[in-house]
């Protein structure tokens, strides 16, 4: 859906983007990662014309995006980022309504698409439609910020470090509930992020930067397998590597038969869906070398043992 082709972006004799080239495909979640000023953010602003590239192409479903003015190509691309930028004198219903407005929607489209939105992001129409954002919580307002993001049904949303200002309880269910909308909706995200952890979690693939340049991409899995040597490498971690290799996988894909295990009526469980990460915190805690998992309806319907999980964290 999107390719950059020899982006570049100068600032004087500073190179803050320098000849990247990167293909974003339909329906994906790409994570630009790196420190503060690798380009990662300019790269995001160069996409809809926020920041204009000094040399290098921007194309979005094959077409240059330079063809059309830029106000109406911020139209048709939804961005969201850190901080929010809601408009406070705005009602919540004012703040998602604003680019649909301009886009020449009916009041009735308004309407259902603001209620649409509130109740996807599970937050009630009554209750929240009328508040002006000093009366939300950061969640809240990050919520309509992804809310308003979505308004126009963008087939591209820009976010840029959107969840960084938040608690981490809080962030970590808005990222969770990210990654739902967008498996239901089916749009393209690029996400800009500094947060490793946030990157592995959220995207289909991870793009790399350090320096301006574009270093290495992948899938989570093989950057964390296989990291280019020096920067890709730390930026990764090192002993990190094994615990965030075991969040990248179910324990439905690695439980054994129950019977093969002595399972009693004390031996903790845990859910299918869960990740060996989690299973393997929940080991620890409650220093158990066996857990029980269980199905949606709370049913055994299998064991795993810390064996299993160790082996499965060691990058092979």
């Amino acid at each position: 859906m999107i390719e950059l082709r020899g982006l570049t972006r100068t600032f004087g004799e500073r190179i803050a983007v320098d000849n990247l080239d990167l293909r974003v495909e339909s329906g994906e979640i790409c994570a630009l990662i790196g420190t503060s000023g690798c380009g990662k953010s300019t790269t995001l602003k160069m996409i809809n014309r926020l920041i204009e590239p000094t040399a290098g192409q921007v194309l979005i479903n094959g077409e240059d995006v330079r063809r059309q003015p830029p106000e109406q190509l911020r139209r048709r691309i939804g961005y969201a980022i850190q901080g929010v930028g809601l408009f406070p004198h705005r009602t919540v219903y004012d703040n998602i309504a604003a680019v649909p407005r301009l886009l020449g929607w009916t009041r009735l489209q308004i309407d259902d698409r603001v209620r649409e939105l509130l109740e996807l992001l599970k937050m009630a129409f009554d209750t929240f439609a009328h508040q002006y954002p000093h009366r939300l919580s950061g969640g809240e307002q990050q919520r309509i910020g992804v809310a308003r993001a979505l308004a126009a049904r963008p087939e591209l949303m820009l976010m840029d470090e959107p969840f960084g200002a938040l608690d981490p309880l809080t962030r970590e269910r808005l990222q969770g509930e990210l990654k739902q909308i967008q498996r239901l909706l089916g749009i393209t995200i690029i996400l800009v992020t500094h947060d490793m952890e946030e990157a592995i979690r959220l995207a289909d693939r991870i793009a790399v930067m350090d320096g301006g340049r574009l270093l290495q991409v992948g899938t989570p899995l093989e950057l964390l397998r296989h990291p280019r040597e020096g920067f890709v490498s730390q930026l990764v971690g090192g002993e990190e590597r094994a615990l965030r290799l075991l969040s990248l996988r179910t324990i439905a894909e690695l439980m054994q038969p129950a019977e093969l295990f002595a399972l009693t009526d004390d031996t903790p469980s845990i859910a299918a869906g869960s990740s060996l990460r989690d299973a393997l915190a929940r080991q620890l805690w409650q220093r158990a070398p066996v857990l029980r998992v269980v199905d949606a309806e709370g049913k055994t319907c299998g064991a795993i043992g810390l064996e299993q999980m160790l082996n499965a964290g060691d990058g092979n």
